[in-house]
């Protein structure tokens, strides 16, 4: 089966007059028709960084400079703004972490779906209106007529969250980027919009690109899971062998993190120091000044991202 989007050697900074923060440092990334892939890390791992890069919405100053972004055999980075806008909400749709600020508060629900609807389809305002109730029902509102009259406001966290996936899913995207969707809202919320997104997956073969913290979240809705760190991908696997064995000492670490309601814990585990800044120039692997497994190597060579097992790939010296 071929990619549905590949990422090459994607290289994204942000330049100022003394240095270059590094985000998204030489990311390689491939997602199938029908495929949900996890990118999971710690805040400023770069994983929100490589979703606006290939949306091309990276805040300024930020910039592109290096890597091919392909969908569908088409380099995105190519395209013009024109062109990138058809692209965006049409092939690709965002799924933001907080619903607020992706909804327009002074305009109401309906006019907001109605509006993508029509841009990206051409369907006159009628049809778009009859097609917005019908992506209202799609995500579990019953009372569709009221909600489309709504502005966000008053709308819960767990509604708010639902009219942004309608939106995204109104004009039935191949590919999902999902933004840490479930941050803001509490665990019954949470259930229900991974439910909704699974059935969502199901029903259109829509391919998914799940960035989040939460290994939870993870093991509900993901095939294959990416671990980043530093704006690198240090581990790659299935998300069985994720949790069954995983290789990289950061991705032990992530799941060590994890709470477990089996047996007693009197202090919860937590990686040890900081995401180092993107901006420093480190001579070895980025992880060793946290890592418990570091030798001398590690601070003096960079590990190279290699198979260690069948589709398992890691970036660590310890399986050389």
């Amino acid at each position: 089966m071929e990619n549905l989007l590949t990422i090459k050697n994607l290289k994204t900074g942000f330049p100022s007059k003394k240095n270059t923060t590094i985000a998204v440092d030489g990311l390689d990334l491939h997602i199938k028709a029908g495929e949900s892939i996890a990118l999971v890390g710690e805040s400023g791992c770069g994983k929100s960084m490589t979703s606006f890069s290939i949306m091309r919405l990276l805040p300024p100053p930020g910039e592109i400079s290096d890597g091919e972004i392909l969908f569908e055999g088409r380099e995105l980075l190519k395209l013009s703004e024109n062109e990138m806008c058809k692209v965006r909400g049409k092939e690709i749709s965002m799924i933001f972490q907080e619903p607020m600020t992706s909804l327009n508060p002074v305009l109401t629900i309906g006019e907001q779906i109605i509006e993508v609807i029509q841009y990206h389809q051409g369907l006159n305002r009628q049809l778009a209106r009859e097609k917005s109730m019908e992506m209202l029902k799609l995500v579990g509102f019953s009372r569709v007529e009221e909600i489309l009259k709504e502005y966000p406001h008053r709308l819960s966290g767990g509604m708010r969250q639902r009219v942004v996936i309608a939106i995204a899913m109104s004009c039935n995207p191949k590919l999902i980027i999902a933004d840490e969707p479930t941050t803001a809202l509490d665990v019954t919320i949470q259930a229900q919009i991974l439910e909704l997104m699974r059935n969502i997956r199901r029903k259109f073969n829509t391919s998914i690109l799940l960035i989040t913290h939460d290994l939870g979240v993870v093991s509900e809705l993901a095939d294959r899971v990416v671990v980043m760190y530093a704006g690198q991908v240090v581990e790659e696997a299935n998300v069985r062998d994720i949790f069954r064995k995983p290789l990289h000492p950061y991705t032990e670490g992530l799941i060590h993190s994890v709470p477990s309601i089996r047996g007693e814990i009197n202090r919860l585990y937590s990686i040890p120091g900081n995401v180092s800044s993107s901006n420093k120039i480190h001579s070895g692997c980025k992880f060793a000044p946290r890592c418990p497994k570091a030798f001398s190597r590690c601070f003096v060579e960079k590990p190279r991202l290699a198979e260690v097992e069948e589709l398992h790939t890691a970036r660590c010296f310890l399986y050389e």
